[in-house]
């Protein structure tokens, strides 16, 4: 009985260690043969935007590499959250794979029941692109530079009013916080996306916006608006005229609205590290590295480890922001 027992004991341990090496293997196997069939890549956005332009930059030269067809499938809503779940909660397998964006850091402080955890849920693979704002006002404007700004601020609290495209958006919380660090105070008017505030400041209803380079590039060409700081901690290559918000009086700010590859919690890392490799290459091609030039943009973070250290910086800092500005979760 005994030799019975040591016999069934050692079976069962070869059998642990088959089953563990089966397990081992598997995410191996499915690495070797990936890609096999076409992979969606997902945008968070309705089509046109920044960030579904630089996914569909992307996607015919990601395709040539993975040698299997990229398909750019918007699924806007809900401030991306619609479509951040639909890959967060995808099969982990390399097949779909998100466009996310610096909304990622902020949803986690400014909604209330998220359907995913970010660092949980989500793997970063590489950061795609990084836009600092620009602070601009209309050409008519008498704010003239930042100092003119705070000056006026600070004798008239909320008498200047900025748009942005919408409440607990990246532009507001990041006017929020330049708000918080120099002490002042002015009016919020939350907007359904950037352009319909852009109207409004072009046509003097609003006092003031932070815009991406290309989204205001437009508008500085045609003289009807002035820029009078970046976001960015150096000034632009394309604009070397103006003025950081750090140099012109207020230290260490800095703001920026980004965007990244994501995958599914649990994709093999050897997928992982194939896409990384990639989008690397791809992020160097010459379709983006004109658009780069032209919106004033940068690649960003090229690896998992420093992507993911940018979400998570983004993560304490809007927290921290969302809790000083009072803003409830929905």
């Amino acid at each position: 009985m005994r030799a019975f027992f040591i016999t069934l004991k050692l079976v069962l341990s070869y059998l642990l260690l088959v089953a563990g090496g089966l397990m081992a293997y598997a995410p191996s196997a499915l690495a070797l043969s990936y890609p096999e069939r076409p992979i969606r890549f997902v945008v968070p956005f309705a089509a046109g935007g920044a960030t579904d332009v630089v996914a569909r930059l992307i996607a015919p030269n990601l395709s040539a590499l993975l040698g299997q067809t990229v398909v750019v499938e918007n699924r806007p809503g809900a401030a991306t959250v619609i479509g951040s779940a639909f890959v967060a909660q995808s099969v982990p397998d390399g097949y779909t794979i998100l466009q996310g964006s610096a909304s990622l850091a902020i949803t986690a402080s400014t909604m209330a029941k998220l359907p995913y955890n970010v660092t949980r849920d989500l793997v970063p693979v590489i950061q795609t692109s990084s836009q600092a704002y620009l602070v601009v006002v209309r050409q008519s404007s008498e704010i003239k530079s930042l100092q003119d700004l705070l000056d006026y601020a600070r004798k008239n609290p909320n008498k200047i009013s900025y748009g942005t495209p919408g409440y607990g958006s990246s532009g507001h919380l990041s006017i929020e916080q330049f708000c918080l660090e120099t002490d002042i105070k002015m009016t919020h008017v939350a907007y359904k996306g950037d352009n319909p505030a852009l109207t409004d400041l072009l046509g003097g209803h609003i006092d003031l916006m932070f815009l991406t380079i290309s989204g205001a590039f437009p508008h500085l060409r045609s003289g009807q608006m002035r820029a009078i700081a970046i976001t960015a901690p150096q000034r632009s290559i394309r604009f070397p005229e103006i003025p950081t918000i750090a140099e012109s009086g207020v230290p260490g700010y800095e703001a920026s609205s980004w965007n990244g590859v994501l995958v599914p919690a649990g994709t093999p890392k050897e997928i992982v590290e194939r896409l990384q490799r990639d989008l690397a290459k791809t992020l160097k091609s010459p379709e983006l590295l004109k658009w780069y030039s032209d919106n004033g943009a940068e690649p960003g973070a090229q690896t998992s480890a420093e992507f993911a250290e940018v979400i998570r910086v983004h993560l304490e800092k809007w927290a921290r922001v969302v809790k000083q500005i009072g803003l409830t979760p929905d």
